[in-house]
C-alpha cells in the first residue's frame, strides 16, 4: 500500500480526533465555566490540549516556566501553527486567557466555550473595532490574569518573524502589564503551510525574562520602542 496514502489516512484520523475532543471538552468547559472559568482553564482545557498532543504523537519540551507568575502578564509568542494553542493549553500552571480573532466565535461549541470563559476578541486584521470594548478589555487585563497575544497578528508558518503589530504593546503599556516573551520552535514543522498532513515531532517552548514595560513612555514613540525591543529579543532567541 502506498505510504503517502497511509499518511493521509492517519492525518484524517488525527483531525477527526481533534474535532471530537474539541466538541467533547468544549461542552465540558462550558459546563464548568458556569461555576468557575478558572477551574475550566486548569482542568478541562488543560486535558484537551494534552490529549490532542498525545494522539497526534507530539512531544513538548518547556523551559523557563519560572519566568511566569500568577499575576497579570502578557505572554507574547511567535504564532507558527494551530498547534500553538494546544501546546500552551496543555501545561499552563496558572489561569490564562488569549487574544483571539472574532471569527473563532463562529465555530460551534468552541466559540461558545471561549466566549463564556472570557477570552478577548479582535477583528481579523488585529484591530479593535469598538473603543468602548477596548476600555473594558484594558480594565480586565490590568486586574486580571495572564493573557496570550501573538504580536505578528496571524499565523506565520514561514521561517523568521512577521512585523509585530502595535496593538499588544499598546495594551501592555496602557495597563502597565509586563511582557514575557515565549519562543516556540518546531510547531511549524508539524503542519506544513497549505497541508493537512499532521506530522509527529517535538515542539520546544522557552519562556524568557519578563520585560518591564514601565521603562518605556506611554506615548506613541515609547510604545514603538517597546515593540522594536521585543522584536529584537525574539530575533535573538529564535
Amino acid at each position: 500500500m502506498d505510504i503517502n496514502f497511509i499518511k493521509k489516512i492517519i492525518s484524517i484520523l488525527k483531525w477527526l480526533i481533534i474535532a471530537l475532543l474539541t466538541v467533547l471538552f468544549g461542552f465540558l468547559t462550558i459546563l464548568v465555566s458556569l461555576f468557575s472559568p478558572r477551574l475550566a482553564c486548569l482542568s478541562t482545557v488543560k486535558l484537551w490540549g494534552k490529549l490532542i498532543l498525545f494522539f497526534c504523537n507530539i512531544r513538548l519540551k518547556v523551559s523557563g516556566i519560572g519566568n511566569l507568575s500568577d499575576k497579570p502578564l502578557i505572554v507574547m509568542y511567535n504564532h507558527k501553527s494551530f498547534f500553538d494553542i494546544f501546546c500552551f493549553s496543555s501545561f499552563m500552571p496558572y489561569d490564562w486567557r488569549a487574544m483571539m480573532k472574532k471569527e473563532l466565535l463562529n465555530f460551534p461549541v468552541f466559540g461558545q466555550a471561549v466566549k463564556i470563559m472570557g477570552h478577548y476578541f479582535v477583528a481579523r486584521d488585529g484591530s479593535f473595532e469598538d473603543r468602548r470594548e477596548v476600555v473594558k478589555m484594558l480594565k480586565k487585563i490590568k486586574n486580571g490574569r495572564i493573557v496570550f497575544i501573538a504580536p505578528e497578528g496571524t499565523r506565520n508558518p514561514n521561517p523568521g518573524l512577521l512585523e509585530f503589530k502595535t496593538g499588544g504593546f499598546f495594551i501592555a503599556r496602557k495597563t502597565d502589564t509586563n511582557i514575557v516573551p515565549m519562543i516556540i520552535d518546531g510547531a511549524g514543522d508539524i503542519l506544513d503551510k497549505g497541508s493537512f498532513n499532521i506530522k509527529p515531532g517535538t515542539i520546544v517552548i522557552k519562556f524568557l525574562q519578563e520585560i518591564d514595560v514601565s521603562t518605556y513612555s506611554s506615548n506613541k514613540d515609547g510604545i514603538n520602542d517597546l515593540r522594536e525591543h521585543t522584536f529584537k529579543i525574539f530575533n535573538q532567541n529564535l
